[in-house]
C-alpha cells in the first residue's frame, strides 16, 4: 500500500491509552493519512464539528464518556452522521456494540496491521475493496 494510500485524508483516533495513540498516529502517518489524536471522548462533538475528519477510529472503553456513547452522538447528529466511525476494542462484544451505536465498522484488539489498514481502506475507498 505505500505512502500514497492515505492521500492526505484525515483520521481522528480516540483512545485513553497513550501507547495506542502513539502507535496509531505513527502507523497512520506512515500510510499517508493525517492523524489527529484525542485521549478521551470529552468535547468530541465540538472537535468534530469544527474540523470534520474523513473517518473516526474510536475505542469503546474509555474513562469518562465511553466510545459507544460518543458514536451514538455522532451518528444521531445530522451534521456529523455521515462521518464514518470504526470502533475498536478487546471487548468480545465489539461487533454488537458497534452495530448498536451505528458504527460503520469495527476492529478487534489486538489488531494485525493488515486488518487495520484494510478496515480503513474499505470505508474510505469502497470502490477499491
Amino acid at each position: 500500500m505505500g505512502t500514497a494510500a492515505g492521500n492526505g485524508r484525515s483520521i481522528l483516533v480516540v483512545d485513553d491509552d497513550e501507547d495506542v495513540l502513539v502507535l496509531m498516529k505513527h502507523a497512520l502517518s506512515s500510510l499517508g493519512y493525517i492523524p489527529t489524536i484525542s485521549p478521551n471522548g470529552e468535547n468530541m462533538m465540538d472537535i468534530i464539528t469544527q474540523s470534520p475528519p474523513d473517518i473516526i477510529l474510536l475505542d469503546i472503553h474509555m474513562k469518562g464518556v465511553d466510545g459507544g456513547t460518543v458514536c451514538q452522538l455522532i451518528k444521531t447528529n445530522k451534521t456529523t452522521a455521515a462521518i464514518p466511525v470504526i470502533m475498536f476494542s478487546a471487548n468480545e462484544n465489539v461487533a454488537s456494540i458497534a452495530q448498536h451505536c451505528g458504527a460503520d465498522g469495527f476492529i478487534k484488539k489486538p489488531f494485525e496491521s493488515a486488518k487495520f489498514n484494510r478496515a480503513i481502506e474499505e470505508i474510505l475507498n469502497p470502490e477499491n475493496s
